[in-house]
């Protein structure tokens, strides 16, 4: 967007990576506690034009449905091997739906983008949100809050371009 004038704030930027993630609290007066946290980004919410969430499908979930498909393939070739397994079968199907209920709801999302998602539709700023995930596409503050619900960063850039060109350049 740099090419448009357009400037995008990252709410992490004064953040630091605790181990791979970042994490919701850390020992820093100025930037790590939740209070901090919490004040920097209404500070950017009230001050910017557009709010765009990124809640991507975590990882874990692609992970659990290759799980899960893999396990459905090798239920379905050993039923066309041996024929019904009984209680066997069963079981593999229990697996697999415990699976796929754990690949919905069993991994950590960032739960606090709602929270910002929701400041941004009371502070009648234009939102965004980019996701791919089934469980936050659904979800009613996802549904109706967003003036825009996209699926990909690229959707979300030609928005942006689209609606601050003019205005940035």
């Amino acid at each position: 967007m740099a090419p448009h004038g357009i400037i995008g704030i990252s709410p992490l930027r004064c953040e630091p990576m605790v181990g791979d993630r970042y994490d919701v609290a850390y020992a820093d007066p100025c930037f790590g506690t939740p209070e901090a946290i919490l004040g920097k980004n209404f500070l950017d919410l009230r001050a910017c034009d557009l709010t765009l969430a990124y809640l991507p499908t975590p990882p874990e979930v692609a992970e659990l449905s290759a799980i899960i498909g893999r396990m459905e393939n090798l239920a379905n070739i050993a039923t066309d091997m041996f024929g019904p397994l009984d209680g066997e079968e069963k079981a593999i199907a229990d697996d697999v739906e415990t699976l796929k209920r754990h690949a919905r709801k069993g991994v950590q999302r960032s739960i606090g983008t709602i929270g910002e998602i929701s400041w941004a539709y009371a502070l009648q700023k234009p939102l965004a949100i980019v996701t791919d995930d089934p469980l936050v596409k659904f979800h009613p503050f996802t549904q109706v809050q967003p003036n825009w619900r996209l699926s990909t960063l690229d959707e979300a850039e030609r928005l942006i371009v689209g609606l601050f060109s003019d205005y940035a350049g």
